[in-house]
């Protein structure tokens, strides 16, 4: 007799499943005593081939024996689920196709067996036969949510961000909110294809695209002003840069010496400072010392930078306070004092090595590179710069 320690782990996680189709079966009250046994007959039969690792034998039984109540169709979708995530994707293909090769599937459950054997070639990698699934599934369903966002998923995976936009446009029609950000996005990687190859009418005319379909796109907002500083036209590109406090003010760390350099050609520092000031107070918990403390050095002098430094520090104590006031040592000095500070300066530096730049507001990832797509959990737009108390 087997013993259940030689069942393979994949036969155990499917015990689960197999128990609900023999549940199913003894629910079977239509049928007469004879079917009944024929059918235990059978199912005990496929269950001694699974639980002794003769899956083929298994699967061909027991999609024989969801022709005869389609009701259990379920069952198989769970079995299916099973194999593929535990990475045998052959065994999940074979019960989707063995489901879709019988001439009595219900058309009611085509649609879902199409969507599973899709998910088993997503996990192949056979993106073509995925896509080719997915968009038979739209023939019949034209509003099949889960068709349309894994036909995105393909394109994304391609960078086919045309494609992406066409099928996303599905999506908008019936979720602008859900969706727009999304189109919005696409348009982004295209402006940033465009100026890859220099052409700068194209790259506006994306980017502008992807504020038409969500105006806080503050990705969009970067790429405008980034075009802008490119043709000289840096008082757009202020404009562009100050609406990102309204879009999302995380953001503004990430900006803000862009921001410094459109004032500076325009040679307006008593704005620039007095914006800076402004920005300061309405924005405090953001990390905005150091940039404003080196605009306050070029223009005022560094004494007035260091006394700026020493005034924020007393009234919020960071680490990013403490490394900008010890960067105004004399570097070149060769007494005590500067070799602590020296040290000091070390040791700040060591205790921020750690410290993320940025996270995913989705799934907590954490980088010093900003993502517009999360690696982690494939989240457009959830990457932002990292809010730590020592960061300010």
């Amino acid at each position: 007799m087997l013993e259940f320690s030689q069942i393979p782990v994949w036969g155990v996680l499917a015990l689960p499943a197999i128990a609900l189709l023999w549940y199913v079966s003894l629910r079977r009250n239509q049928r007469n005593s004879f079917d009944r046994s024929r059918f235990s007959t059978e199912y005990f039969k496929g269950l001694n081939y699974l639980l002794n690792d003769e899956q083929d034998k298994a699967l061909e039984i027991f999609v024989k024996l969801v022709e005869t109540d389609w009701n259990i169709i379920d069952t198989h979708f769970a079995l299916g689920k099973i194999f593929r995530k535990n990475g045998e994707i052959d065994k999940a293909i074979k019960i989707h196709q063995g489901l879709m090769a019988r001439p009595s599937l219900p058309e009611k459950y085509r649609d879902s067996v199409l969507l599973e054997l899709g998910y088993d070639y997503l996990g192949a990698g056979w993106f073509d036969r995925a896509e080719s699934l997915f968009k038979e599934v739209l023939v019949h369903d034209p509003g099949s949510d889960k068709a349309l966002r894994h036909l995105i998923m393909i394109y994304e995976q391609e960078k086919d961000w045309y494609k992406a936009i066409d099928v996303a446009e599905t999506l908008y029609g019936m979720d602008p909110e859900r969706a727009g950000p999304m189109i919005s996005q696409y348009f982004c990687e295209l402006a940033d294809v465009s100026m890859a190859k220099g052409d700068r009418n194209q790259a506006e005319h994306n980017a502008n695209k992807a504020l038409q379909y969500d105006p806080a796109s503050v990705r969009a907002s970067i790429l405008l002003a980034d075009i802008a500083m490119s043709s000289g036209d840096y008082g757009k590109a202020r404009d562009m840069l100050q609406q990102i406090e309204r879009q999302d003010a995380e953001f503004m760390p990430v900006i803000i010496d862009k921001l410094i350099t459109c004032h500076h050609h325009q040679n307006d520092a008593e704005d620039l400072l007095a914006y800076l000031d402004q920005l300061e107070k309405r924005q405090s918990g953001l990390p905005l010392l150091k940039s404003h403390a080196k605009v306050i050095e070029i223009h005022k002098g560094r004494k007035a930078a260091i006394d700026y430094v020493i005034e924020k520090l007393k009234k919020k104590p960071s680490l990013y306070g403490i490394q900008q006031l010890v960067s105004y040592s004399a570097p070149d000095s060769q007494d005590d004092t500067a070799v602590l500070m020296d040290g000091l300066k070390g040791a700040v530096e060591m205790m921020q090595v750690d410290q993320a730049a940025y996270q995913c507001k989705q799934c907590g990832f954490k980088a010093n590179t900003l993502y517009w797509l999360c690696p982690s959990c494939h989240s457009w737009g959830s990457v932002k710069p990292y809010a730590c108390e020592t960061a300010c």
